[in-house]
């Protein structure tokens, strides 16, 4: 296993000055001037300087810099002794999610441990579910806990996280699930959600449906969604279909991971009534979250109709099913493979590679019990 890059940078101090070069009271290079000598970020200069300290090599000064210790006599204090002393630090691993539902984040997140431990590194997990404040406090933590990189799955929103932002500019180990910030040279691994969004659209055009309503959290910057919005709005100028504007519902709430959704529920399915009421030509839905077409099918249910007799329905995400054909229709990502593919890709940037790397990974469209062919209505 290759040595990570703080530990080259921990021998490299520790050689100079136990061949003399940095004495005892003299100052040694700076977090920047390490981090530009060997081309990390200052987190993973700050990170070797740190362990010097604990070793008592180096003491650290506030405002003026580190010194070698006045006490130190260069005594072997290498990684091999460190090693013999059973001290060698495996690498640690931090990863950043929402949370995980029974549709989507299990697979991923066990996909992401196994593969860790291959590496031999220690995963540390840290839930956001979907507060802004909890992933900038989460990748805080990580970086104070010693995470020689992380993974993050961002939270949906218009505005980038400024500690994601600092990661990216400082060279720190770094790799994005699912979504991708756009304008950060951010090495990421997602699902290709416009050819997803496109398929599952061209399927239901397949079954006679003309008129496909799309229903979505709001979209504002967060790329899965807008590539998916993409994706059926492609998959009816390829078709040439008309887009009907009042047949998008954009105002769904993200209630997957919020703790209390009674009252999100209540107005959510009330929305939803109006939606369908005031869309009567509507025969079928793309829906971009599996917790969204629940209440989506729910709400059918109440108006005395039903899935897939009346209504078809498409989502993204369903639970696993281990006999007979899921409840709902849906694109299934590759969620074992994008774990796999973000842990390799991490190990990669924490052993000293530094190009920006992106994959787009192919999906499943699982054929469900919520799609069948249209049916003619019968005017009351």
């Amino acid at each position: 296993m290759n040595v990570p890059l703080y530990k080259q940078i921990y021998e490299s101090v520790l050689e100079q000055i136990n061949q003399g070069e940095l004495k005892q009271g003299g100052k040694i290079p700076s977090e920047k001037d390490l981090a530009e000598q060997f081309s990390v970020s200052r987190i993973t200069s700050k990170k070797a300087l740190d362990l010097l300290a604990q070793e008592n090599v180096i003491k650290r000064v506030q405002g003026k810099g580190s010194f070698v210790h006045e006490s130190y006599e260069g005594f072997a204090h290498s990684m091999d002794h460190m090693e013999n002393e059973g001290e060698e630090k495996l690498p640690l691993i931090g990863l950043v999610i929402s949370g995980f539902t029974d549709d989507y984040g299990a697979d991923l997140i066990k996909a992401i441990e196994g593969h860790a431990a291959r590496y031999q590194a220690q995963l540390l997990i840290k839930f956001t579910y979907e507060k802004k404040e909890k992933e900038k406090r989460a990748i805080k933590e990580l970086v104070q806990a010693g995470a020689d990189g992380i993974i993050i799955l961002p939270i949906h929103g218009e505005h980038y996280n400024p500690k994601i932002l600092e990661l990216v500019l400082n060279n720190f180990p770094i790799v994005l699930l699912d979504r991708y910030l756009r304008g950060i040279p951010a090495s990421y691994i997602s699902t290709d959600n416009t050819r997803a969004a496109k398929e599952a659209t061209e399927y239901l055009m397949s079954l006679g449906h003309q008129h496909i309503a799309y229903i979505t959290p709001s979209y504002d910057g967060t790329t899965v969604l807008e590539d998916r919005m993409k994706g059926y709005q492609l998959a009816h100028s390829q078709q040439y279909m008309q887009l009907y504007p009042h047949n998008f519902f954009v105002n769904a709430t993200d209630l997957a991971y919020q703790m209390n959704q009674g009252a999100g529920v209540d107005k959510e399915i009330e929305e939803m009534k109006q939606f369908i009421r005031f869309n009567p030509e509507v025969t079928a839905f793309i829906v971009c979250q599996h917790s969204l077409a629940k209440i989506l099918a729910y709400v059918i249910q109440s108006m005395k109709k039903s899935v897939p007799e009346d209504y078809s329905i498409i989502c993204f995400d369903s639970p696993r099913t281990f006999n007979g054909k899921p409840t709902f229709t849906h694109i299934a990502q590759r969620e074992k493979e994008m774990g796999a593919k973000a842990v390799n890709l991490l190990m990669a940037q924490i052993n000293g590679a530094s190009e920006v790397v992106t994959e787009v990974l192919d999906f499943d469209l699982v054929e469900g019990l919520s799609t069948a062919p249209l049916r003619k209505r019968v005017k009351n």
